[in-house]
């Protein structure tokens, strides 16, 4: 098994406001990696929106710059800091925070962005009035490296949102860090199939869709994407590689329905 740092700050947090403690527990799931420039102000707007029983599992994918002492530094009891011993990807970074994850909802985050104040009161919301919503997804503003507005709507410019499976082949609509999902949807969606070029964001759109979750889409940018030179996942695919992905993913969507329907079949007794 491979080997792991957890780090964990040690300063105690105010209490929660009134009301705040009843509420559902969140997990908040970040992978970092030369994430140094932008984590801190991106960590401390989500931890001012948290209650004092809410979590952050950042999850370093072998950083070299000082990320690790930004995160640190910040002296957070709610911020568990996980530190890969190797280089692993972007997704398997995000399937360990998953899996370290204890909350009821778990909202995904990228290292760079930053949350409107409201972001998850919002989000929040929808979970409390909609009880059968397993996906929330929101809207965007996409801004530069050095805050500047770029667009005011990320999904306006993809033509709008659309949870459906088929067309997200077309266009891929899902986005990580505007999603937040019920945490029983987690053993659903993972093991992500790392030996692919699908990412966790359109994965667990898609398992989600496929296992007959709702998404709800709220159309108000509650984050901040930003867009800069040294980003990881952010840049443009090529028409090739956007086909290979597409690819991939007709293949590992197809390999989840057989591997799951053979399971209820054989559940069911059939296989006897």
């Amino acid at each position: 098994m491979e080997s792991k740092r957890i780090s964990q700050g040690v300063v105690a947090v105010n209490e929660p406001a009134s009301g705040q403690g009843k509420r559902q527990k969140i997990s908040v799931c970040v992978a970092t990696y030369q994430g140094a420039r932008y984590v801190g102000p991106q960590l401390r707007s989500i931890l001012e929106q948290l209650s004092a029983t809410d979590e952050v599992i950042v999850v370093d994918d072998h950083s070299t710059d000082q990320t690790r002492e930004v995160i640190l530094d910040l002296r957070d009891p709610r911020v568990r800091l996980i530190e890969n011993a190797n280089n692993r990807g972007v997704a398997a970074s995000f399937e360990e925070a998953l899996r370290q994850a204890s909350g009821e909802l778990v909202f995904l985050s990228d290292q760079d962005d930053v949350w409107v104040a409201h972001k998850v009161a919002k989000v929040l919301a929808v979970f409390d009035e909609e009880p059968r919503v397993t996906l929330v997804v929101t809207d965007a503003e996409l801004i530069d490296e050095h805050g500047m507005p770029l667009a005011m709507s990320y999904y306006a410019t993809r033509g709008g949102f659309r949870s459906g499976l088929l067309s997200n082949l077309i266009r891929c609509n899902y986005l990580g860090c505007t999603m937040a999902f019920r945490s029983y949807l987690i053993p659903k969606v993972i093991p992500f199939p790392l030996d692919t070029d699908v990412l966790h964001d359109i994965w667990i759109g898609a398992v989600n869709r496929i296992t007959r979750g709702t998404t709800r889409y709220l159309s108000e940018p509650l984050v901040l994407y930003r867009r800069h030179p040294a980003a990881v996942t952010k840049k443009e695919l090529s028409l090739a590689h956007k086909v290979v992905v597409r690819l991939h993913l007709l293949r590992a969507v197809a390999n989840y329905c057989t591997r799951n329907l053979l399971g209820e079949w054989l559940g069911s007794g059939h296989g006897v």
